[in-house]
């Protein structure tokens, strides 16, 4: 595993046999072809309402079933994203086939749909699985839906059943103080025979961190809870609704990502009382060195720590960051099956608000530390979905088609409050703040506030985004005797996108105003051909579009004006684009105990939507950045060993990189893509054993990333190595209602790095060098029961 070279060969050896073991299904005697079915993974897949093995679909996609989720300890949809070929999350958010396109860890290039909405909920708790469908999905799946799509299905009422369910989990890590914890209830209670039922499910989930601040001896920790009610009603056979509510909170405080900064020195300020001064003192600073391989606590507090961390861990910042955040939303889907025995009808329609609101601590870069300066953000959003879809009501016809609307509408109102940067009080401060900016905060304070501490303010007067599209999939399939099933697809999604800004800044960065908007509209089309020669296989070639929609930079900040970056800011951005072209071979050998699902791609990207970020002061702004291309192999498989061994292989190769030079985010022709190593794998192998005449399962995976970067002009705290992590797991059903499992994670204590970034291209030794470790060694119990 150590070897790259070898793990790229072994990666690519894999998905080239995979590819020669189709070759023997065709002469395979399909005679028990009932019993091999049942041995497939089904799963339902919403544009085509109907059930679906993964072989017949004509695209890359991954699934994941309740008992997966529950068997592996999967609380939360960035677990699944490690067991997936071509996917990657460094920072948590999912990156399909190296569609990262720019220096963030959090591109937007994946959308989450949970129940058909657009909405990124991806607790695990209650799920009934997990869809991971890869490529642009804009013709059915929404605009952001361009490296891949993620569906969400939770457990919906059950009519006829009363449950009690729930888990209890516990974990704790080397060399982090405290546990990690979750819990979930959730009851099912029919309310009506077979017409109503409620379903409501919540968690509690508890995080602590490594990361412990060596000025206020905070430790990193965050938790998350939400509650989820489901109202099925059922009022006839071919008519449901389903009213759902649910409340989401999230809280943090503490820093998120280590520091690996050595900065050499620090500054102090040296303060002499000088009545004829405006605030009273005559300021002067004093370089401080320090040994240079001191890391950023030991320099400024001159050696050791005064709270207890590994050194990895240990942080110095004069304020803790926090962030809160809570959601409300409210929707309502409605299923009709039979409209004149010729479509079925699906409506889903969703209004959410959604509140939050974060310290962000700028002593460190606006001041040197020498003072505290912090911003705080107060941001409001409210959104409203609607999407209608009519599909042939003859599931069996050769003919399938679907057509729908989609709407959706964001906007923030008026929000004076939106951010405000704060310095901290006394007139110390004060003349410190005018020796080290050359500006009179105070006064502007005072001047445009009418308070001393205020000094800096973004008001958001009205800020709105719409879309409107109309789209269409059309599907048929010829049968013939001799040479299996042909199915001929094309799909295509009109769209118009709006968005209006209205801003204003004013303090002591800058005193701007903004007023604009914009309007895009276009098409986006989607056609696949598929072959199924016999029952055990079967092949497609896809091509496909997507986009994301443009947008409005906020004004430029007068401290940003002679950035090098600046010139490249444009008001406006647009909308990018992807190709598509993928290639795939599935198949099910041996009586349906090997079943695997491989792809070849490649993607054109244009215009490439990314963030830019502007080192003098901080701030960044989105913009067009040219061209790229992606390519790519994906091999999935599953394979039942013997009765009651199975093991699982996933694996792909991933080659993303800029096809043209790019002074905007510091790239050139030829370089790699950010964030996305060029392989990633994930081997797991399952064994069955009794005990006491009761099933016990037992797990050992193993995951593997090669090595990526995170920025394009890339400096040496950019580069990231690859590593290898193992886990296991084991489980026992203790009866019918009680499952207890165990699980070790990062068994052999790999110390490896998943993410790191300088802030800094100028290699400022007051910015940040961040970086994230793989957890340490770790132990979790759980308890999973349900009692109906």
């Amino acid at each position: 595993m150590k070897n790259t070279l070898l793990t790229k060969q072994t990666i690519l050896t894999t998905v080239i046999l995979g590819h020669l073991y189709a070759v023997p299904a065709i002469a395979m005697d399909t005679e028990d072809k009932i019993e091999k079915e049942e041995n497939l993974e089904v799963i339902t897949v919403t544009s085509r309402k109907k059930l679906e093995t993964i072989l017949e679909i004509p695209m890359s996609i991954s699934a994941v079933s309740a008992v997966e989720i529950a068997n592996r300890n999967y609380l939360d949809a960035s677990d699944i994203y490690r067991t997936l070929a071509g996917a990657a999350a460094p920072r948590g958010q999912l990156i399909l086939r190296g569609l990262s396109g720019g220096n963030s860890a959090s591109p937007d290039t994946t959308a989450i749909f949970t129940d058909d909405i657009p909405y990124e909920f991806t607790n695990l708790t209650d799920v009934e699985r997990v869809e991971v469908l890869r490529g642009p999905q804009g013709t059915l799946y929404g605009s952001n839906a361009i490296g891949g799509t993620v569906r969400v299905i939770t457990k919906k009422p059950q009519l006829d059943e009363f449950e009690l369910f729930g888990t209890i989990e516990g974990s704790s890590e080397n060399n982090v103080d405290g546990f990690d914890s979750s819990l979930s209830l959730g009851v099912n209670v029919p309310l009506l025979d077979d017409t109503l039922a409620l379903r409501v499910t919540g968690n509690i989930t508890n995080d602590v961190r490594p990361y412990v601040n060596q000025a206020t001896g905070q430790q990193s920790k965050s938790q998350s809870s939400f509650i989820r009610s489901q109202l099925l009603w059922q009022p006839i056979d071919n008519l449901a609704l389903n009213f759902t509510y649910v409340h989401d909170e999230y809280s943090a405080n503490g820093a998120t990502l280590g520091d690996t900064s050595k900065p050499g020195y620090y500054y102090e300020l040296s303060y002499d009382e000088d009545a004829s001064a405006k605030y009273g003192y005559d300021i002067s600073d004093t370089k401080i060195t320090c040994d240079p391989t001191f890391n950023r606590p030991d320099c400024i507090q001159g050696g050791g720590f005064i709270h207890g961390a590994d050194d990895k861990y240990a942080l110095y910042n004069l304020l803790d960051g926090w962030d809160k955040e809570s959601t409300n939303l409210y929707s309502i889907t409605v299923d009709v099956d039979n409209i004149a025995d010729v479509a079925s009808l699906t409506y889903a329609g969703s209004y959410r608000k959604v509140k939050s609101d974060s310290l962000d601590d700028w002593s460190r870069l606006d001041a040197s530390d020498m003072f505290k300066t912090w911003i705080i953000n107060d941001q409001e959003l409210s959104r409203v979905t609607h999407e209608i879809r009519l599909q042939n009501f003859d599931l069996n016809s050769n003919l399938s088609w679907t057509v729908g609307a989609y709407w959706d509408k964001s906007w923030r109102p008026d929000s004076p409050g939106h951010q405000w940067q704060y310095i901290e009080s006394g007139d110390r401060t004060a003349a410190a703040a005018l020796y080290w900016w050359g500006d009179d905060a105070q006064q502007i304070g005072l001047d445009n506030f009418d308070d001393p501490n205020k000094i800096w303010n973004y008001h958001v007067f009205s800020e709105w985004a719409k879309e409107f599209a109309l789209f269409a999939d059309v599907a048929y399939q010829i049968e013939t005797d001799d040479f299996g099933n042909i199915e001929l697809n094309a799909g295509i999604r009109h769209f118009n996108l709006e968005d209006f800004e209205r801003t204003e800044e004013i303090g002591v960065w800058s005193n701007d105003k903004t007023l604009i908007g914009g309007e895009e509209q276009g098409n986006r089309f989607k056609f696949s051909a598929s072959w199924q020669p016999t029952d055990d296989y079967s092949i497609y070639a896809l091509y496909s579009e997507g986009y994301r929609p443009g947008g409005n930079n906020s004004p430029l900040a007068a401290a940003c004006v002679n950035d090098v970056n600046a010139k490249n800011r444009k008001a406006r951005f647009t909308s990018d684009s992807i190709d598509n072209y993928e290639v795939g071979l599935k198949g099910s050998l041996f009586d349906g105990k090997f079943n695997f699902s491989s792809a070849i791609y490649q993607i054109n990207w244009s215009d490439i939507k990314t963030s830019i970020y502007m080192d003098s002061c901080g701030f960044s702004y989105t913009a067009n950045a040219g061209k790229a291309r992606s390519r790519g192999l994906e091999f999935e498989s599953k394979a039942s060993l013997t009765d009651t061994i199975a093991l699982i292989v996933n694996a792909s190769y991933t080659n993303s990189e800029l096809t043209e030079d790019n002074e905007t985010i510091g790239g050139v022709k030829g370089q790699e893509m950010t964030m996305v190593p060029k392989y990633n794998a994930y081997i797991a192998i399952d064994k069955e054993f009794d005990i006491n005449n009761k099933p016990f399962f037992i797990r050992g995976d193993v995951s593997a990333y090669g090595k990526y970067n995170t920025h394009f002009d890339t400096k040496p705290g950019d580069e990231v190595p690859g590593y290898e992590v193992f886990n296991l797991s084991a489980r026992y059903e203790v009866n019918e209602n009680v499952k207890l499992s165990v699980h070790l994670n990062n068994v052999f204590d790999n110390d490896a790095i998943k993410y790191k970034r300088d802030r800094s291209r100028s290699n400022r030794t007051t910015a940040q060098k961040y970086i994230d470790f793989l957890p340490e060694r770790s132990i979790g119990i759980r308890l999973d029961y349900n009692f109906m």
